[in-house]
């Protein structure tokens, strides 16, 4: 005998559900080609049932994000390489693998519909995300005197993300693996193009 769902769990399950399909048509559109009216459909409920879960779009956007980046967060958090370049390019791979293509279309979704304080908390987000993992890698580079003086840990971070979005975004029509691009792209980003 199958054992029917409690009330909580229905509203929990239903959740998860407005949560996936956003997530999807959020990826594949962007925030501004999807409505709610279209969520609220493919999840065969009504709108105000959406609403019942997500005050409005910008909330849902955020929900759907803190379960996206909670995953990656995990991910990176597991990362056991051994040396600095072996954890970057692991860090790499998981960002490449797990991160939207469609992220510059996101960020300027972001900038351009969101309200202050919810692009503030994103932006907080992507901060604990993407950006304090580089930086304590850097930071444990420079504490063993291996980063140059006049950079500082998280500029090295950045510049170590802005690199990765821009290989990404150059590399994500060819067929072949991204994966032999990683430790390429950490050589370079640790040692440059100078012979020394």
């Amino acid at each position: 005998m199958k054992k029917s769902r409690t009330n909580n769990e229905d509203l929990e399950w239903t959740r998860d559900r407005i949560l996936k399909v956003a997530r999807e048509l959020f990826m594949e559109k962007g925030y501004r080609a999807v409505t709610t009216r279209e969520i609220a459909a493919k999840c065969k409920i009504t709108q105000p049932a959406l609403y019942y879960h997500f005050s409005d779009k910008q909330s849902l956007y955020i929900a759907m994000l803190e379960s996206f980046v909670a995953n990656i967060q995990v991910k990176i958090e597991a990362i056991s390489a051994e040396t600095m370049p072996g954890r970057l390019e692991t860090m790499l791979a998981v960002l490449s693998k797990e991160h939207p293509s469609s992220i510059m279309n996101m960020v300027h979704d972001i900038f351009v519909e969101f309200k202050e304080e919810n692009r503030h908390h994103i932006y907080l987000l992507w901060k604990e995300t993407y950006l304090d993992p580089f930086i304590e890698i850097f930071e444990e580079m420079k504490a063993y005197g291996l980063l140059r003086d006049t950079i500082s840990p998280e500029e090295a971070a950045r510049f170590c993300l802005l690199t990765m979005g821009q290989t990404m975004s150059a590399l994500k029509y060819q067929s072949e693996s991204l994966a032999g691009q990683y430790s390429l792209l950490v050589d370079l980003i640790l040692h440059g193009t100078i012979k020394s």
